[in-house]
């Protein structure tokens, strides 16, 4: 923040509130990007165990909001992928398992980009932070001096 003796403390302010919402949408974004790694997790977990799964085995599955519907599976070595754009394709396990261990790490790394954005806006507001602080400890000290 090399420069900031020149800043009129109102233009520091208003890039200070910049950062913070920056940093504000950041997070929410990384709340979104951590419930989707999640979400993989879950579906590669569920893959694995379908390979355990003999046809017509009677199992529960997820509909939303922790409910549930029983079904049988007719079919265990194929599932419903989807790869984007709206766009889902019938896959077998191994291949859905790829496609979403993939999702999964471009997600981790996306998750990982954003907590170094955070920390960088987290860092710049501290610097702006500490500048204000000793900008008003100065100012204090001046303000004792002239009293005296």
């Amino acid at each position: 923040m090399a420069g900031m003796n020149e800043q009129d403390p109102r233009a520091l302010a208003m890039q200070y509130q910049e950062l913070k919402k920056r940093a504000e949408a950041i997070q929410q974004q990384l709340t979104m990007v951590k419930f989707s790694v999640d979400d993989c997790t879950k579906v590669l977990k569920t893959i694995e165990e379908l390979v355990n799964v003999e046809e017509g085995t009677e199992m529960m599955f997820p509909i939303g909001s922790g409910s549930f519907v029983y079904a049988n599976i007719t079919s265990a070595d194929k599932v419903v992928v989807d790869i984007g754009s709206g766009v889902s394709v019938e896959r077998p396990l191994d291949d859905a398992k790829q496609i979403m261990e993939k999702r999964k790490a471009e997600l981790e790394k996306a998750y990982e980009n954003m907590n170094a954005s955070l920390a960088q806006l987290s860092q710049q507001m501290q610097a702006i932070e500490s500048f204000i602080s000793r900008q008003q400890q100065q100012a204090q000290g001046q303000q004792g001096q002239t009293q005296q």
